[in-house]
């Protein structure tokens, strides 16, 4: 069975991958420095650490800048190139938006740095892990200064532990838990950097919970949203049951109202995959650039639940519009368009999806494309009570957009409005 799973973080091969190594250097140095006083040669070595930090990040911005350059120039000479055999384009604006992703999530992580070595802690009990790490730990770091608290699940069956925050402000029964999945080859550090929504735990009065997928062969990251995995352990962990443990476990600490599910890529299959399996308590999905199969026999008799499906137009990786075709040795590609996805599930909820329907709003979300490139469509007539179709068009955004805190707001104002 070929299963299609987005690489938003591969591996750099190229002379660029300096840039990246310069900031895992940086950061792998800072986090191995000890707390021994305040003498004029620690002070020396962590201002020679600072400017090494944002050189190596004023290096990152460049590159950004050179690679959304480059993006531009090869989706006009791939749409120059329509009707003639144009090879290697696609690959290369792919591999070109893998390299970008990666190292804006990586600099997230240097910030992190510059702001540890400009104010380093004068306490001696002062035990937060060092930069890097396991993916708990860089987890806990990113979340553990933006207010609420952190807790840890641990699950028998795993060796990593998911990273579950919660607010000050809790209402036994009524606050809700947002689960965040990341895509494949990330993990919960990577999907924290690239939505941050735990910034907004306290502000907006939710929990969120941070898992991080098992590992493949070559040690990769990802999470298995099909039916296919306990044969013989050949073809992938149970990641619903995972998951679905882990919602259970994170219940055992608070007493949660309802959940939502949120991925990016791989992730957002996974979350559609979650909804088809009926997770008790699960009340909304919204999905990044991820979508499901085209044969549907494991969402049989899924219950309704919300939908908020996110995808460009441009996006390379998991195509806007599907993928059927036949690939290799007779297998066939068989993830279906964002249309088809809203489509199955307004039909789950009772309704239908308008063959032609009119945008009800245009959002400024991708600082990638310039202009409100966003259409939102909307369904919620003849839904089941309480559920809401939706989807958001990004009119040529990639398979990693460049989403900043008008997202994430906008992504929490429809999650938390679904209750």
């Amino acid at each position: 069975m070929r299963m299609p799973i987005a690489m938003p973080f591969g591996r750099v091969a190229s002379p660029r991958a300096t840039v990246v190594a310069s900031i895992l250097l940086a950061a792998a140095m800072l986090g191995c420095t000890g707390g021994d006083g305040e003498t004029e040669q620690r002070l020396g070595e962590l201002e020679a650490k600072v400017e090494s930090l944002e050189e190596s990040l004023a290096a990152a911005e460049d590159e950004n800048a050179k690679l959304r350059d480059e993006i531009s120039a090869l989706r006009e000479q791939d749409g120059a190139a329509a009707g003639e055999e144009q090879v290697g384009v696609g690959e290369r604006l792919e591999d070109i938006e893998r390299r970008l992703a990666q190292i804006e999530v990586l600099a997230a992580l240097v910030q992190e740095a510059i702001s540890r070595a400009q104010a380093p802690s004068d306490d001696e009990d002062d035990t937060r892990p060092s930069i890097g790490g396991s993916a708990e730990e860089r987890t806990a770091r990113l979340v553990e200064d933006t207010g609420g608290e952190v807790h840890y699940i641990d699950h028998p069956d795993r060796d990593d532990r998911a990273v579950l925050v919660t607010p000050r402000a809790f209402v036994a029964g009524e606050t809700p838990l947002i689960v965040s999945l990341h895509g494949y080859g990330g993990d919960a550090a990577y999907q924290a950097a690239y939505v941050p929504l735990h910034e907004y735990v306290d502000a907006r009065g939710f929990a969120l919970l941070l898992p991080s997928g098992s590992r493949d062969a070559e040690g990769t990251r990802f999470w298995n949203p099909t039916d296919h995995c306990c044969e013989g352990g050949k073809t992938g962990e149970d990641d619903v049951a995972h998951l679905t443990d882990l919602v259970e476990m994170a219940r055992e600490v608070r007493d949660f109202g309802a959940v939502h599910f949120f991925g990016y890529s791989n992730g957002g299959f996974m979350s559609y995959h979650m909804a088809c399996k009926g997770l008790p308590g699960l009340r909304a999905v919204a999905s990044l650039a991820g979508t499901s199969y085209v044969e549907d026999s494991s969402c049989a008799g899924a219950p309704p639940v919300s939908v908020l499906h996110i995808h460009g137009t441009a996006d390379e990786t998991v195509l806007f519009d599907g993928d059927e075709h036949e690939v290799t040795d007779g297998e066939t590609a068989f993830y279906i368009g964002a249309r088809e996805m809203v489509t199955r599930w307004a039909r789950r909820a009772g309704c239908e999806w308008p063959t032609e329907p009119a945008p009800v709003a245009e959002l400024d979300l991708d600082g990638y494309v310039p202009g409100a490139e966003t259409q939102v469509y909307r369904l919620t007539s003849g839904c089941a009570e309480g559920v809401t179709i939706e989807l958001w068009t990004g009119v040529g955004s990639s398979h990693g957009p460049d989403y900043g805190e008008a997202f994430v707001e906008a992504l929490l104002d429809w999650l938390l409005s679904q209750d």
